[in-house]
């Protein structure tokens, strides 16, 4: 059963969000260096900018998952223990999504590197290296915030599991297995 906060957390955690807008800022530069490799021309300078805008874009998209999910952990940080309950489900849906940005950010990080190693966006640095940065930084953030919710829920799950059992057998099995446990770890019984 999922609880109001975890659906709120889950839906600023959407990692289909996250994992598209990451995509959004991969595509245009990945496209752009694919045809200028078969070009072997340089590249146009309004569809370098149009790649870098729509690189833009989806990092402002992903800085507005980051701010959805730090006011989920400016919520936990101010409630109290008896109104929060969290699965252990639930966290672990948090750092699996957690474990996926941080392949995005390894994703970003090569396709950054093979547009850096072209010559053919040697005027464009500057701009690629701000990108850059801006993006693997609000990824790395957006991750982190997973990684802290996850962290603050943690606090609030039940610490002994449920566990439903039956026990068989009748008081003399129980009365047999209580004196052999004594006597095996040297216990003396407490009751006469």
């Amino acid at each position: 059963m999922i609880t109001g906060i975890e659906a709120l957390a889950l839906q600023a955690t959407d990692i289909l969000a996250a994992s598209r807008a990451a995509q959004q800022i991969v595509s245009p530069l990945a496209r752009a260096n694919s045809r200028l490799a078969q070009s072997a021309m340089p590249e146009n300078p309004d569809e370098v900018k149009h790649a870098l805008d729509r690189a833009s874009i989806a990092i402002a998209g992903v800085e507005r998952k980051l701010v959805e999910c730090n006011e989920i952990v400016n919520s936990l940080n101010t409630l109290s223990d008896e109104d929060l309950h969290f699965t252990n489900e639930f966290l672990i849906e948090l750092k699996v999504r957690a474990e996926m940005l941080t392949g995005h950010i390894e994703n970003l990080r090569d396709v950054f590197s093979l547009v850096e190693t072209s010559s053919a966006w040697k005027p464009y640095m500057p701009l690629v290296y701000e990108k850059k940065r801006k993006a693997i930084r609000s990824v790395s953030d957006l991750r982190n915030a997973y990684l802290n919710i996850a962290l603050l829920a943690e606090q609030f799950v039940s610490p002994v599991p449920t566990v439903s059992s039956s026990v068989e057998g009748n008081s003399e099995e129980f009365s047999s297995a209580l004196s052999a446990s004594r006597q095996l770890l040297k216990i003396g019984s407490e009751w006469r």
